[in-house]
This record gives structure tokens, sequence and C-alpha cells, in this order.
């Protein structure tokens, strides 16, 4: 193994370990240490005060104004979400494309899973049951992609000799390395890759963090703005979903070589990447518009860390969709470009955001 790939794999480590320590060490109420201000508010109508402890995540600022109790659930730790995010990844080390299929679905949905957990048992309001919709729309994406993932396993063989082909050209670098070589020569790969699904999960989690403090947003632009965010995330996810189906669907009867061009084709010309993108953004906007909207410099800085991690998730997934996305539209234009059909289909539907090389 060179040295740059040690330092690499090193510097990835690094990061993952700082960003999770920063971001996920979450302190449930019941475990605050004594000496956490105390802040006690008497409301009209209830006949014992509301007693509120000042989380101690929340830095020294003047006298913040406290807009909801702080409600009692238990969010994971991090070494639960350390292991949520590693654990699926590794098995890139057994099959390389698994690390980028198989554990996307299972990390991202498990992650999710645990924030929406946590949120099933806090006290109801407005933004708890919307943060509920959004971590279940990360883990239902998690299961329809993996379920969808092994539906190509069992029944695509084209699938199954793309995956085998992918295996073999990383096999190739590998020759000679022994099994140690190989799991260092991966390691890098699986370590950017949970921290990737870890980021992508993240707004779950904030979410979960604002209930778990006591600091839902009091903006009602705000809070609308977080509503139509959560449900742009649904919408991307069951584009994509759709699109997977129906591409499925109609190759399956028609054969693999047939241009798909109907149904949400006809404008998307692929659903499944432009899904992803408005998914993935929204549920990243969302977290960015349900902190803002506390309308509190404290748990702007606090939350900060967190927002870090998302950004690198979205990033990140937009890069390889808009990649993935110019790609296919190569392929589709040197296997179709030129038939009418494909003329007239590229005038009528979108291609979703891409990349691509100049030639």
């Amino acid at each position: 193994m060179k040295y740059s790939q040690r330092h690499l794999f090193i510097s990835f480590l690094c990061c993952w370990l700082t960003l999770t320590s920063s971001v996920l060490g979450f302190q449930s109420p019941a475990s605050f240490p004594p000496n956490v201000p105390v802040l006690v508010r008497s409301t009209p109508g209830l006949r014992a005060p509301i007693v509120m402890k000042r989380h101690p995540m929340v830095l020294n600022v003047a006298a913040p104004v406290v807009t909801s109790a702080i409600a009692t659930i238990a969010l994971p730790s991090a070494k639960t979400i350390l292991l949520a995010n590693l654990l699926p990844t590794f098995i890139g080390f057994y099959k390389y494309e698994y690390g980028v299929s198989y554990a996307y679905g299972t990390a991202t949905a498990t992650t999710a899973y645990f924030a929406l957990r946590a949120l099933l048992s806090a006290p109801t309001s407005a933004f708890t049951t919307i943060a509920q919709i959004h971590a279940a729309a990360i883990v239902f994406y998690g299961i329809r992609l993996n379920l969808f993932l092994l539906y190509r396993e069992f029944f695509n063989d084209r699938f199954r000799k793309m995956r085998e082909r992918i295996e073999a050209r990383q096999t190739k670098k590998e020759v000679d390395t022994g099994l140690i070589g190989r799991v260092l020569n991966r390691a890098p790969f699986i370590m950017s890759c949970s921290m990737l699904y870890a980021g992508l999960a993240a707004p779950a989690l904030t979410s979960a963090k604002l209930i778990q403090i006591g600091a839902a947003p009091t903006c009602e632009i705000a809070s609308l703005a977080y509503k139509a965010l959560v449900g742009l995330t649904w919408f991307g996810f069951m584009l994509g979903a759709v699109g997977d189906l129906t591409k499925s669907f109609v190759k399956g009867k028609k054969g693999p070589d047939h241009l798909v061009t109907g149904g949400v084709y006809s404008l998307f010309r692929h659903p499944n990447y432009t899904g992803e993108v408005i998914g993935w953004t929204s549920s990243f906007l969302a977290s960015i518009i349900a902190i803002s909207g506390t309308k509190r410099l404290d748990i702007l800085k606090t939350m900060s860390p967190a927002l870090a991690l998302s950004s690198l998730g979205v990033v990140g997934i937009l890069f390889v969709l808009c990649a993935a996305t110019g790609n296919l539209e190569k392929r589709q234009m040197e296997k179709y470009g030129k038939t009418d059909e494909y003329k007239e289909w590229v005038k009528k539907s979108w291609s979703g955001p891409k990349l691509q090389k100049k030639e």
C-alpha cells in the first residue's frame, strides 16, 4: 500500500471520528449534569411551573428565550450512529459495488430509523409530526432501495454482469496484495462512504435534537417552509421509486434495449437520479430551515457541526448523481441519438441536473 493511500485512510478516519463525536454526541435530558442552569417559568392555566434545563451543549449567550419545554426523548448515542453507518459499509470489503448499493440503503435507513424511534416518543406537536414524517421518508428510501436492489440481483441478468465487471476491475487492481492489502486498499472508500451516508441521514437527527432541547422553530414562515421541504423530500424519493418500477416493468416486457419514454419518463428522462437529487436536497434544506427558524444564534452555533456533516453528505451525493446522469445521457445519445423517438423525447423531457465531461 502506498504512503499516499495510508495517509488518505488516516485522514478519513480522523475526520470521521471528529465529526461524529462533535455532531452525534447526543445526551438525553435525564442525564444532564446537576450544574446545568434551570429555568422556571409559571404558565397561566397550569398548577405547576414548567421546569426547563439549559442544554449543556448550548453556548453561553445572554439569557436566551426558551420557547418550549425540553422533551425527554432518547436519541441514539454516537457509538450507535457510528456503527449504523460503518457496519453496513463493511460489505464493500466483500463486494466493492455493495458498498455503494446495499450499504447506502441500509446505513441511511438505519440511522433515520433511530431518529424516528426517538421522535415517536416525543410530546405531540406540529413540528414533531413533520419531523417524524421527515425521518420516515429517509427510512422509506433506504428500504425501498434495498428491495429494488434485491430484485435486480435475482431477476436482472444485465445488472449481475455489471456488478461482476465492477468487482473484477477492482480485484485486478489488488492482485498480489493479499487480504490485508485488499482491506487497506478499500478502507478509504469504505470510510468515505460511511461518512457520506451519515451526512445524508443527519437532517433527521437534527430535527430530533431540536425537539430534545426544546428549540422547535418559532417562525411561522420557517414552519411552512419546513413542511414544504419535507413534502418535496417525499416527492423526490417517490419519483425515484416510480421511475425504477416503471423502467423495470417496461424493459422486462419489451426487452432490455427498449427506450423507456412513457409514464413518468415523459417528463423526467432519469427520474431515479432526479428524484434522489430532489429528495436529498430538500431534506438538507429542511434541516437548515428548522434550525434557522428557531431564531436563536446559540442553537445555530450548537448545530453547526451537524450542518457541516449534512453539507458533506448532500454535496457528495449530488456530485455522484449528477455525474451518473451525465454518463447515462451520453450512453443514451450514442445508442438512440439518431432515432426520431429519442429526439422528440429529449425535446419534451428534462434530464435533471447533470455533469458531463468535455470532449
